[in-house]
């Protein structure tokens, strides 16, 4: 059974829908949370920085910054936005391996922390340094076997990640040499890799990883950058943030000293995905001798860019407030179906969310919500060119919903 929604305290039915509505202490506590468990684990020099191209609508950004976070990001438009909603460029960690040239070399003489990503990341780099002597300071994002040690664990698999400087055929060792020739410090690493089952062992590995690399290299780092890619979030993973904390913690003790060497994480759905919510009415409602499709004002495309989720957690409101959910109680009362496909706005065949077996008939101006929706929902796909961006809402701990985006006037002018 899913959580059931706090339906008593937020009146779903007054918002502007299509809309994304964000538990704000939610999101707060996940910010603190995290930052908390990896500065009891560490010391206080370990930071969370937040992920902006998970979800970078400025409000968040904002409340990250709020939290105590710094800003990750990967492209000259995402360093600029952070600027703008109140980061410092020493509160910036900037990573991706397509790195303006200019961003660059104004992360370099600002105090960003930069990982670096590609062979024209080193080049640039190293030119910079020998213009401005003793300055130049970055990481290197190291590139693992990680699927030798966790099988079957990582996204690509044994075709190898494309990111990073390859440890296991000497490319990283290489870069390090290269770089310091040029009188550039290296003083960071960069461990990120993304897994599909977000273990603890696959950050046990990379911490492996990143001592053996200091040792094997003589460096005395000024941070370890874990990446992201973690669990977390919301009630049902308490406890996920410290046991990650510990894990890193533990291995990298070996090489790295806690009262001089910072280390950092960077989440992304670990911290904002739970607080979102994607919230629309049904519109329509028809029968065919193959099934009943329920129409709505949400799309796939917007809560699953890859098309592969069967099923959402969600919930559904009848416009007196009623819980429609399937095993919410008084749900029994209510007339029921045994199958109806809950489909998006779009003209995509292709457009179904998920089949709802045996749940209570969906009319038309019932209200859908669904949970865990504020990663990369409004950031990753487009709205299919016909929707404007659907509205925004900040949810306090009363309920109380604040727009922070009104939905845009989507009524086209009359032939």
């Amino acid at each position: 059974m899913i959580d059931p929604i706090p339906t008593a305290l937020t009146d779903w039915h007054a918002l502007q829908t299509p809309c994304y509505v964000f538990d704000e202490p939610e999101l707060r506590a996940n910010f603190a949370d995290f930052g908390r468990a990896l500065r009891d684990t560490w010391s206080p020099l370990a930071r969370v920085a937040y992920s902006v191209k998970t979800n970078p609508f400025p409000w968040i950004l904002r409340v990250a910054r709020e939290e105590g976070c710094l800003a990750e990001v990967v492209s000259g438009d995402e360093f600029a936005l952070a600027l703008d909603t109140g980061f410092a460029a020493n509160e910036v960690i900037f990573n991706g391996p397509i790195k303006p040239r200019d961003w660059l070399a104004y992360a370099l003489a600002s105090g960003t922390v930069v990982n670096l990503d590609s062979v024209n990341d080193v080049a640039w780099t190293c030119a910079w340094a020998r213009e401005h002597p003793g300055r130049a300071r970055v990481g290197v994002r190291a590139n693992i076997e990680l699927d030798r040690y966790c099988p079957g664990e990582t996204i690509t698999g044994d075709r190898g990640g494309r990111f990073g400087f390859c440890y296991e055929n000497g490319e990283l060792a290489r870069v390090i040499g290269e770089l310091r020739a040029a009188g550039v410090e290296v003083c960071g690493l960069h461990m990120h890799v993304t897994t599909l089952s977000r273990s603890l062992r696959a950050y046990e590995v990379l911490a492996e990883h990143a001592v053996r690399i200091v040792r094997e290299n003589g460096l005395a780092l000024s941070y370890v950058d874990m990446g992201g890619g973690y669990y977390g979030g919301g009630k049902r993973n308490e406890g996920a943030y410290e046991r990650y904390a510990k894990v890193m913690a533990d291995t990298l003790r070996e090489a790295c000293d806690p009262a001089t060497c910072a280390l950092y994480v960077e989440p992304g759905g670990a911290v904002v995905c739970t607080p979102g919510r994607y919230v629309g009415k049904v519109l329509d409602v028809k029968d065919t001798t193959a099934d009943r499709f329920v129409t709505c004002e949400l799309s796939r495309i917007n809560i699953d860019h890859e098309m592969k989720k069967t099923s959402y957690p969600l919930h559904v409101l009848a416009p007196d407030g009623a819980c429609k959910d399937r095993d919410a109680e008084g749900a029994q009362g209510l007339p029921a179906h045994p199958h109806q496909t809950l489909c998006g706005f779009t003209c995509m065949e292709s457009d179904r969310l998920c089949s709802l077996e045996g749940w209570p008939a969906l009319e038309i101006g019932d209200t859908v919500v669904i949970d865990f929706a504020g990663a990369y929902s409004m950031s990753f796909t487009p709205g299919f060119f016909i929707e404007h961006a659907p509205a925004v809402y900040a949810r306090d701990e009363r309920g109380a919903c604040t727009l922070l985006r009104p939905l845009a006037d989507r009524r086209a002018p009359r032939p």
